[in-house]
């Protein structure tokens, strides 16, 4: 039995004993191996991570010296020597990041399913895994830049998934200075921001959430060059209207909000559902009058609503192909290492997999046209996200970057990327000329 703990300073436990390896390179070797535990790591990969471009001509032995160490420190096997390099064997909760990632993934299902005292007990269990900043102790070797960064990531969107559970909960009052904080620490986070401003609108503090937006706004043109995202856009606009959907949630209340990227958008379709019930109201208490008029209303403000969502979410599919394109061509271009390459994907991928459900969630108005652009968008992102996959394992596959090679990986790849373009052009085929009938922009197939 053994335990694991990368996040914060690297420490193990094996057998009850308290891991033995104080020498900078062998700690980083164990590091590097359980970040990718139970799979082998090419020898050439980690040279590169552990002595970046310019490797000394004893690395290859060095790194043999190192692997000696570990095994004498965890146990020879556990260590386990595999061509083309080594792996590092890890049982099931051993690693506390895998305990960590398992507790949010359970927390999310049951926020989810509207059990946010759970699901923020159980955020809570899992952030107090953490022990200080990961991999900080690494700051000099070339792989624990990305991959701290990367757990850090994991860190803040659980720390934020709980302050929605808190929110679901009604404790706004408790939550502002929390995420004041979590807002200076991260200043481009608009998920924390629009967090922040919902908690001061629930905590009266109406002005305050406005001024916040201002300021957010300032920021981001100022240094950014853009303006704030839609959902933030959006949440400014209920709080000027003093929007019914922005109540805090009653006392037992056991329905969670969704993540920030779907609020604004259920709340449109909850505005928009209100909306269609005053209309089908009027249109009943004047049906001799404009019955068919208040009907035909209706259905314009869902297509347009309907439109807009979508158009919301090819604009995040499009984000996301562009970072995962970046990445591979970068591999490509000798620019990327593989594996880091495949690391970006990863990242990129668990984005576009929470996209796809959102997409799954999303309300489609009673017409053949509607259903059938929201069936084919679903069809077409999931293609892409499997070419995508292809191009994951020919990266992981490959030892040195360089152009395309004639291996079963990457022409699985180009197959799949193929059958994607296919799917695109469906979808787009279906979905424009909607676009067109609320006066909206049409999309390509390269677009998305």
């Amino acid at each position: 039995m053994a335990e694991f703990f990368v996040l914060g300073p690297l420490e193990a436990v094996v057998e009850g004993r308290p891991l033995q390896l104080q020498a900078e390179k062998p700690r980083a070797l164990l590091a590097l191996l359980l970040l990718r535990r139970n799979r082998v790591v090419p020898v050439s990969a980690l040279i590169d991570e552990l002595w970046g471009d310019v490797p000394p001509e004893t690395a290859t032995s060095a790194l043999q010296v190192y692997v000696s160490q570990l095994r004498k420190a965890v146990g020879p096997d556990r260590v386990v020597t595999k061509a083309p390099g080594y792996s590092i064997r890890v049982e099931e909760d051993e690693l506390y990041l895998e305990r960590f990632e398992r507790l949010v993934t359970e927390a999310r299902e049951l926020l989810e399913r509207g059990e946010a005292e759970a699901a923020a007990a159980q955020l809570r269990e899992a952030l107090a895994l953490w022990r200080g900043p990961a991999l900080a102790e690494f700051r000099a070797e070339p792989f624990a830049q990305t991959a701290g960064a990367r757990l850090e990531e994991t860190r803040l969107e659980a720390t934020e998934l709980r302050v929605e559970a808190d929110l679901a909960l009604g404790r706004e009052t408790r939550l502002v200075p929390e995420l004041e904080e979590l807002v200076g620490a991260s200043p481009y986070r608009e998920r924390l921001r629009a967090q922040l401003m919902l908690a001061l609108y629930r905590s009266g503090r109406q002005a305050e959430a406005l001024d916040l937006y201002r300021r957010t706004r300032d920021t981001f043109v100022d240094e950014l060059g853009i303006e704030p995202g839609p959902e933030l856009q959006e949440l400014e606009r209920m709080i000027l209207h003093q929007d019914e959907g922005l109540r805090a949630a009653r006392p037992g209340r056991a329905a969670a909000p969704p993540p920030p990227a779907q609020r604004s958008r259920r709340r449109l379709l909850a505005l928009a559902a209100a909306a269609a019930v005053v209309i089908a109201a009027v249109a009943v208490a004047a049906v001799a009058r404009d019955d068919d008029g208040g009907a035909q209303s209706r259905s314009d403000h869902e297509l347009q609503t309907f439109v807009s969502r979508l158009e919301n979410f090819l604009a995040q599919s499009h984000e996301g192909r562009s970072e995962i394109t970046a990445a591979i061509g970068a591999a490509f271009g000798c620019k990327l290492p593989p594996h880091r390459a495949a690391e970006r994907l990863n990242r990129v991928q668990r984005n576009r997999q929470s996209l796809l459900q959102q997409v799954a969630a999303l309300s489609v108005p009673d017409s053949e046209e509607a259903r059938k652009a929201s069936d084919l968008f679903q069809k077409a992102e999931q293609a892409s996200i499997a070419a995508d996959w292809h191009y994951r394992d020919w990266l992981l596959a490959r030892e040195r970057c360089g152009p395309p090679d004639s291996s079963p990986e990457i022409t699985a790849a180009l197959a799949a990327d193929r059958r994607a373009t296919l799917a695109k052009r469906a979808f787009v085929a279906v979905f424009n000329p909607l676009a067109r009938r609320v006066g909206d922009p049409v999309w390509t197939a390269d677009q998305f």
